[in-house]
C-alpha cells in the first residue's frame, strides 16, 4: 500500500497540468522529429538529438494518444514514474526500509520530477542507469543468469538513448576491475617483504602485480561474479567505443596522414571519418568485433550469444528505425554517435564553471546531499562491499560530469541519482522500525524539534544581522559558521559513539522531517510556479510563456483550419526562432518561416501573425506599420542570470560565508527565488498581428521584478 501511494503521489506530481508549460527548444526538437515519424517520413539518427529510442518511443504514444504537448511528455512521465517503483526490486541490499526511503526521495526530488515532466532523455538514462546497477548487484549475489539477460537490454537501451551510458559503463567497469583484483589480490604485504625498495620501485612491483592479477582472472575458471559481469560488460560494448580512437588524430600518431576520424566540419557528418579515415575505421570496428566475439567464445558461449543477440537486436531496431535504414543507422550509431561528441568537447556548450553542479545541489538535492556526506561517513566506518559501492558510485558520478566539459541542469538527474539512493540507504538503516517501538518521551520529543528550532534561529539572525554594518555581519556570520561546523563535528562524533542511542535517531529523523517539507515545497514552487520562468536555475535557458500564450490564441482562431483558406503565420528563423514554433504550428500549411534582414523588409501578403527577431524589427515597423497592429516586444527565449554564480572561487567564497549579508541574498533565493528576476536575460521578439487577431495578454515581463 505504501508503494502504491508512492506511486500515485509521484504519478500526480509528474503528470498534473503537463501541458502549462511552454516547450522547450530541446523540447520542441525532440517531439517534431517524434511527429514526423508518426506522419511516416521516417527517422535518420542524428548525434545532436542523441540516440533514436525517444522519438521512436514518442512516435508510438502519437500513434495511440495523438499528438499534443502532454503526450508529447508521456514518455518521460511514466519513466519518472518507473524509477520511483524500482527501489522494491532492490529490498534485499537496500533493506526493507531503505528501499522505502529511496523511493520516497526519488518521488519528492525536484529536479527528477522537473525532468520527468520535459521532453529530454535524461529520467529514461536515470531507469535505465538504475536497472543496470540492480541486476548487476542482483546477479552478484544470486548468479541467476537472467540478471545477464536484463543487463544487457538495459545496455542496449542506455546505447540507444544517450551518450552518457559511456560514462555508466566507464563507472561500473572500473568498479569491477577494482572488486575482481581485490577478490584474486594475493594476500601479501610487499612494504614489509621488500623494506628496502624505493617508492618508485613498489610502484612499480604493485604495478605488475595487478595485471598478474588481472591476467589470472581471466585464466581461472570458473570466473568470479565480479569478473563475469565486467566480461559481459566490456564484450558488449567494446565496438561501441570504436570512434574513441579519433582522439589520437591529432597526436604525433595520426597527424602526419591526415587521417581524419572524427570530422569537425558538415551538419550532417560531424564526428564521422573522412577520405582514408574511412577505411581505417572500418578496421577498428570489424576488429573490436572480432575481439568482442573471442572474448564471449572463450568465456561461456551459450551465455554470450544470447546477451549478444539481446543487446544488438534492441541496438539495432533502434538505429536503424526497424531495419528501414540499415546501413546509415548501423555507422551512425557505431561511430558517429561517440564521434560527434568527441567533437563537441571541445565546444564545452554551456561554459559553465567547475563548481556548477556544486552550486546546483544546495538549492535543489540538500536533502539527500547533506544526508549522502553522512552516510559516507558513517558506511566507511560500517564497511560493506555494496555500501562502500553506493559511495563510490556517488563520487565518482560527481566527478565525472564535473569535469566534463558540457555542463548543463538536466545532467543533474545522472548526480541526483546515486546521492539518494545512498542517502536512502543510510536513512532506512537508521529509521528501521525497531527504533520507534515506543511511544517518545520528553526528551525524545525535545530532540526531534531541536534541528526545526536551530534553523528558524539561524534564518532569524542571518536576517536580523544582515541589516547590520561590515564589521558585525561579518563577526555574525564567522560565529554562526563556525558554530555550525562544530554541531556538524558534534553530530559526526556523536552517531560514530552512539550510533545505536535512540536520541541520535529522532535528531536524524527531526532533520529529515523539516528538510522533506522544504524539499516538497521547492518541488511544487520549482514545477507548478516557475515551470518555465528563469528564476530557477533549473529551467536553465527556457521558451518564454508568451509564446504558449500566442499558441493558444492560434489554435482557438483556427481551431479547423481549411487548407485553401488557413491565414498565413509568419516567423522570422534569425537565431533560430524556427524552434519551437515548428512544433507548435506543425498542422498548419500555410507558414513561412523566411530570415528577415536588419536593413529591409519585404512583406508578404497579408499575414495573420509575424513574429519578427528583435534586431530586425525597425524594418519590419516600417513594412508593417499600416496594415498591422504591433503587440509589443515580448521575450521570446530567456534564461537564468549566471553572473550571480560564475564568479564564484576560493577567495569571495571566504567572504560570502563569513557576511550575512550573502547569507540572506542566498536564503532569499532559496526560500523564496527572490534576487535575480531582474537580471534576467532574453532574446527578444515583436510581435506584429492583423487587426481581426484576438488580443493577446503576456505574461514574460511580469516576472522581472
Amino acid at each position: 500500500m505504501l508503494y502504491f501511494c508512492l506511486f500515485a503521489v509521484a504519478l500526480l506530481l509528474r503528470f498534473y497540468d503537463l501541458d502549462a508549460r511552454a516547450m522547450h527548444h530541446d523540447e520542441s526538437l525532440h517531439a517534431y522529429y517524434s511527429w514526423e515519424l508518426f506522419q511516416g517520413s521516417g527517422l535518420t539518427h542524428n548525434p545532436m538529438l542523441h540516440g533514436p529510442l525517444q522519438m521512436q518511443l514518442t512516435s508510438l504514444i502519437f500513434f495511440l494518444f495523438g499528438d499534443t504537448d502532454v503526450t508529447a511528455r508521456i514518455l518521460y512521465v511514466a519513466a519518472g514514474t518507473i524509477l520511483v517503483i524500482l527501489p522494491i526490486f532492490f529490498r534485499d541490499l537496500l533493506g526493507k526500509h531503505g528501499a522505502i526511503m529511496v523511493s520516497i526521495l526519488l518521488s519528492v526530488s525536484p529536479s527528477m520530477v522537473y525532468f520527468s515532466r520535459f521532453a529530454r532523455n535524461d529520467i529514461l538514462m536515470a531507469v535505465f542507469t538504475f536497472g543496470m546497477v540492480i541486476t548487476m548487484w542482483k546477479y552478484l549475489v544470486s548468479g541467476n543468469k537472467k540478471n545477464l539477460y536484463l543487463m544487457s537490454a538495459l545496455l542496449a537501451l542506455s546505447f540507444s538513448t544517450k551518450e552518457n551510458a559511456y560514462l555508466i559503463v566507464g563507472t561500473l567497469g572500473l568498479y569491477l576491475t577494482m572488486s575482481s583484483i581485490h577478490e584474486s589480490w594475493p594476500r601479501k604485504n610487499y612494504r614489509d617483504q621488500f623494506p628496502n625498495l624505493s617508492y618508485p620501485r613498489l610502484i612499480f612491483v604493485y604495478a605488475m602485480m595487478t595485471f598478474k592479477t588481472l591476467r589470472d582472472s581471466v585464466y581461472t575458471h570458473p570466473h568470479s561474479r565480479t569478473f563475469t559481469v565486467l566480461i559481459v560488460l566490456i564484450s558488449l560494448t567494446l565496438p561501441q567505443w570504436s570512434a574513441f580512437t579519433g582522439i589520437f588524430q591529432e597526436t604525433i600518431l595520426l597527424r602526419w596522414s591526415n587521417i581524419i576520424l572524427v570530422s569537425g566540419e558538415g551538419a550532417s557528418n560531424i564526428g564521422m571519418p573522412t577520405h582514408g579515415g574511412k577505411l581505417l575505421a572500418f578496421l577498428v570496428v570489424f576488429s573490436l568485433v572480432v575481439v568482442s566475439m573471442y572474448i564471449g567464445y572463450k568465456w561461456h558461449w551459450k551465455t554470450w550469444w544470447k546477451c549478444a543477440a539481446i543487446f544488438y537486436l534492441i541496438w539495432l531496431s533502434t538505429y536503424t528505425t526497424f531495419f528501414t535504414n540499415i546501413f546509415n543507422g548501423v555507422q551512425s550509431g557505431i561511430w558517429q554517435s561517440l564521434g560527434y561528441w568527441i567533437v563537441q568537447q571541445g565546444e564545452a556548450r554551456g561554459g559553465q564553471p567547475a563548481h556548477y553542479y556544486l552550486t546546483l545541489i544546495p538549492i535543489y538535492e540538500y536533502l539527500p546531499a547533506i544526508f549522502a556526506v553522512l552516510a559516507s561517513l558513517y558506511f566507511l566506518k560500517h564497511r560493506t562491499k555494496f555500501n562502500l559501492f553506493l559511495i563510490y558510485w556517488t563520487v565518482i558520478t560527481l566527478f565525472l560530469y564535473t569535469i566534463a566539459s558540457e555542463k548543463m541542469p538536466w545532467l543533474l538527474v545522472n548526480i541526483s541519482l546515486p546521492i539518494i539512493v545512498l542517502s536512502g540507504k543510510f536513512l532506512g538503516d537508521l529509521f528501521n522500525k525497531s527504533s520507534f517501538k515506543s511511544k517518545p518521551n520528553l526528551s525524545q520529543c525535545m530532540i526531534y524539534f531541536v534541528p526545526t528550532i536551530v534553523l528558524i534561529i539561524a534564518f532569524s539572525v542571518t536576517k536580523y544581522s544582515s541589516n547590520l554594518p561590515p564589521i558585525p555581519r561579518v563577526f555574525a556570520g564567522t560565529i554562526m559558521l563556525s558554530l555550525f561546523l562544530a554541531g556538524f563535528v558534534f553530530v559526526v562524533r556523536f552517531i560514530q559513539r552512539y550510533e545505536t542511542h535512540t536520541l541520535v535517531k529522532y535528531l536524524y529523523a527531526g532533520f529529515a522531517t523539516i528538510l522533506l517539507l522544504l524539499t516538497i515545497r521547492t518541488t511544487i514552487y520549482t514545477n507548478f510556479v516557475n515551470s518555465d520562468i528563469p528564476i530557477e536555475m533549473l529551467v536553465y535557458t527556457q521558451t518564454s510563456p508568451d509564446l504558449l500564450q500566442i499558441n493558444n490564441k492560434i489554435k482557438k482562431l483556427y481551431a479547423n483550419p481549411v487548407t485553401d483558406n488557413e491565414p498565413l503565420i509568419i516567423i522570422d528563423q534569425t537565431n533560430g526562432f524556427t524552434w519551437p514554433w515548428s512544433w507548435y504550428l506543425r498542422n498548419y500549411t500555410n507558414v513561412k518561416y523566411p530570415k528577415l534582414q536588419p536593413e529591409s523588409y519585404e512583406p508578404h501578403e497579408q499575414a495573420s501573425i509575424v513574429v519578427v527577431h528583435s534586431s530586425n524589427h525597425l524594418a519590419a515597423d516600417k513594412a508593417l506599420s499600416k496594415n498591422y497592429k504591433k503587440v509589443g516586444k515580448i521575450p521570446h527565449r530567456w534564461w537564468f542570470p549566471e553572473h550571480t554564480y560564475r564568479d564564484l572561487n576560493a577567495i569571495n567564497l571566504v567572504t560570502k560565508l563569513t557576511d550575512t549579508k550573502h547569507w540572506n541574498t542566498f536564503l532569499e533565493y532559496w526560500l523564496f527565488r527572490k534576487g535575480v528576476g531582474k537580471s534576467i536575460g532574453s532574446e527578444d521578439a515583436y510581435i506584429y498581428t492583423s487587426n481581426t487577431f484576438p488580443n493577446i495578454d503576456f505574461v514574460g515581463d511580469s516576472y522581472r521584478k
